[in-house]
This record gives structure tokens, sequence and C-alpha cells, in this order.
């Protein structure tokens, strides 16, 4: 059955990014949401709240019955298919769904532009979105997984009569826990088919259900096949990894486009004057990759580049929190080594003068563990005299065994022992942090990480 023939949606882990922004493509198909998850504030309730979806506890079966429910959506966050909600839809025949597989009923109903890369795929989902609303507002939908994109009142929208769907691809699995199943695993781009296919960047990530590099590459190189017919691939040509992968998809009937700082690129950073408020190289190379895309898709560059200009960034990607006459505070959602690495750096091309706080609190055992010596150079290689780097306990996921053996404090004796010239400690607790922050002088302050650690902030 066709998911916009169901009419009443229970979406289980609702306040999920990506769960937020199809549950404000529901409501724009004329569905009535109603949702679960954990009690904690998340950077999703003020849109949830602004559209009055109600949001029950994720702990108690709810009666789908008596609340009408025709179909069910689950996240990957919150225990998958296995969560005790969904298992109680599927004991009443209920149809469900995961969020990747509701996202593929809208995303190919369009002229799909999916994003995908490890680093960059939000916020240049986001200047894309936010571009073509200004361009073409009625002939764009949109689902990207942030808490929200600055002058934008939504972070999901489907407009049925739309020419265009600009989706995150996101390449984790629907189901962290198929491979201990004895089942394959599906990546959560599996369902898109789209015509214009973005790759920001490709590494190594999600350990914890991809074995290796070459399992990850693999992945990567099934979604491009996905590219319909006379579909326009858009790489960083300066990745040789995704270089080489696309010269293996021996496609004739899809466009190859590269983008970067290198001259061998279609599309080079010093041929265009990106006048942007969002900083550092690395947005740059994001809006390289959405001026590029737009450009081939017969958009004026004059006017893509104009639209740019104006754009904010997103919850949680280089959010400036607050600027007063003595600091100024930032929040960024960085979680893999290279993407810490280009936090710091523009850091230190900005405010190379500021005497910075930086508080990092990795994301997952799993990340943390495989990724340990990457996360080691991150933090430590391009911290300037003076800087010091806090960290808090690894954030875990619901999607992962507790393991005892990985904690902050090992980074910490790994970075006194490479780089003793950093000054590096362990606070443990967000609510330390803030402590820590309020009674050390500093000019900058930034949280970086994938978890809770955006918090700090509301203590200070």
């Amino acid at each position: 059955m066709q998911l916009l023939n169901h009419k009443r949606f229970f979406l289980v882990g609702i306040k999920g990014v990506a769960m937020t922004s199809i549950a404000q493509c529901l409501l724009d198909a004329g569905k009535n949401v109603i949702g679960s998850d954990v009690a904690e504030a998340f950077v999703t309730q003020p849109i949830l709240e602004r559209l009055h979806i109600p949001v029950q506890s994720i702990q108690e079966l709810p009666d789908f019955t008596q609340l009408g429910i025709d179909a069910v959506i689950y996240t990957a966050a919150h225990q998958g298919i296995d969560n005790p909600q969904v298992q109680a839809a599927l004991r009443l025949g209920l149809p469900i769904y995961s969020q990747a597989e509701a996202l593929g009923h809208f995303f190919n109903q369009q002229q799909g532009i999916a994003v995908c890369g490890v680093g960059g795929k939000s916020t240049v989902s986001a200047m894309l979105s936010f571009v073509l609303e200004q361009l073409v507002p009625k002939q764009v939908s949109f689902s990207v997984g942030v808490g929200e994109i600055l002058d934008m009142d939504r972070t999901g929208r489907y407009r049925p009569a739309a020419r265009y769907f600009v989706a995150e691809a996101d390449e984790y699995v629907i189901d962290p826990h198929a491979q201990a199943k004895g089942q394959p695993i599906t990546p959560r781009f599996a369902f898109l088919q789209p015509f214009v296919t973005i790759c920001t960047n490709l590494r190594f990530d999600h350990p914890d259900v991809y074995p290796d590099f070459a399992a990850t590459k693999d992945t990567f190189r099934k979604f491009f096949q996905q590219l319909k017919p006379n579909g326009l691939l858009m790489i960083n040509g300066d990745n040789d990894d995704l270089v080489t992968l696309s010269r293996q998809l021996g496609r004739d009937d899809m466009r190859i486009k590269t983008f970067g700082k290198g001259s061998q690129n279609d599309y080079r950073l010093e041929d265009f004057d990106l006048a942007l408020l969002v900083p550092g190289e690395f947005n740059r190379l994001n809006a390289l990759a959405a001026l590029s895309t737009l450009t081939e898709l017969g958009f004026a560059k004059s006017d893509v580049l104009q639209a740019l200009a104006r754009f904010r960034s997103t919850k949680r990607r280089f959010e400036l929190v607050k600027q007063t006459d003595q600091a100024v505070h930032f929040d960024d959602y960085a979680h893999h080594p290279s993407e810490i690495l280009a936090v710091i750096d523009t850091l230190n091309q900005e405010f190379p003068n500021r005497k910075k706080l930086i508080a990092f609190q990795p994301h997952t055992f799993s990340r943390t563990r495989q990724l340990f010596d990457g996360f080691v150079d991150a933090l430590a290689s391009h911290t300037q005299d003076g800087d010091e780097m806090l960290l808090i306990d690894i954030f875990p996921s619901a999607r992962e065994a507790y393991d005892s053996e990985m904690n902050c404090d090992l980074l910490v004796e790994a970075i006194k022992a490479k780089y003793p010239n950093c000054h590096v400690q362990n606070l443990h607790t967000i609510t330390a942090l803030a402590n820590y922050v309020q009674t050390t002088p500093h000019q900058l302050f930034i949280t970086i990480g994938a978890g809770d650690i955006y918090l700090a902030h509301d203590l200070l």
C-alpha cells in the first residue's frame, strides 16, 4: 500500500531531526500526525510545538486503535523495528515504514536531488532548499535533517506539484541490528531514486555497521548506480576515492561533474566570488556544491550567488549562540575527525588571536574506538597556543551496547602523550563544563558534537 493512502500516522522517535522533517511533509500532504519520544528537550521541539503535533512517551504502549492510527513510521535511533511500540503495531497488523522508506515515497515522486557524503550533506541540503525557496518557491519540496534552517520556518516541506525534492541522503542503516539477526543491512538512502546525486566527501564512518572503508565505498557505489537515466552525479573532485569510484560506474547515461579547489575540477572554488555569511573554507565548498548543481540544472549563477549570500546556516552548524563584548559562543554538530578539524581550522582562520575554549563530546562508543587516532589528531594537532580542549563523556547511542573500556580519559591521555603542549582535560558532564566556562577567562567558546553538549549554553 502506498504511504500517502494512509490518513493518520504515528511516528516513533518523532523528535529526531529526520523524523520531524517527515512529519512536516505528512502534514503538507493533509495527513494527521502523532508521535512519541523521550521526555528530554530536543532541537526539533520548537517546530513540533509550533505545528501542534502531540508527542507521547516512547516508554508507554499507545492505544493505536483508540487513536485511529493506520500507519506507523519508525527510526533506527530507538531500536528500529524492534522498538516495543513498533512491535505492538505489527501485532495489530498495522503497516509500518522506516523513516527512509517514508522519505522515498515523497522524494521519488519528483525530480529528486539527493545530498550524501561524510561531512557537509546537511548544510548543502539546507543551502539548496534555501536557494530554491528564494528562486522557485512553488517548485521545491525538501527534507533536511537539522533542527532549524535559519530564516526558514520549516525543515521539511512537501508541495505535490513541485518539480524538485531536495533530501539529505544518509548512508546509515534502517536497522543497526540486522547483521546480528542474520539479515542484510539496508542503507537509509537505498530507497531514493535521484535525478541528481551530490556527494560532498567519502570517508569511513559508522563503524558499528560498516566493517571497513571498503564496505563504505561499496555502499556509496551502489547508491550512485540508483541515479535515474540522464541524471547528474556531482562529486567533490578533490576526494580521490570519490573520483575513482565515479570512474567505476560504467554508466553512459549519466553526467558526472566535479567541484573543488583543484584545477582539475569542472567547478573550481577560485573561479567564484562566494560572499557568504557562514565562515570557513568548508562552507565555501558546500556553497560551491550547491552552486555547481543548480548551474547544471539551468539556474543563473548570479541568481544563485545572491541567494547563497543571504544563507545564515542551520541549527547546530557553526551556529552563533551568543555574542557579548567579552566573548562569542558557537555550537557545531561535527562528530567525525575530518569535520572537527575543519571546525578548528575555521576558528583559527576567523579568530586567530582569541583565547578559545573548545569543548567536544564524542558520539557513540564504536565511532570513538574505531576512529580513536583520528580524534586525537583532529582535536589537538591544530589547536593554537593558549587555547584549551575540554572533553565531556561519550554520548552513547540507543543503537549500541555500553562499552566500559572506551572513555574520554583515554583520549585525554593519548592527546597528552602525542601533543604535550595541548591543554586538554575531561570535565565529564555538561554541568561541569558550563561551570568551567563561567569561571575561566575566554574570548570564544564552542561546543562540538552530535550529542547533547549544546545544552551547556543554556547553563551560561
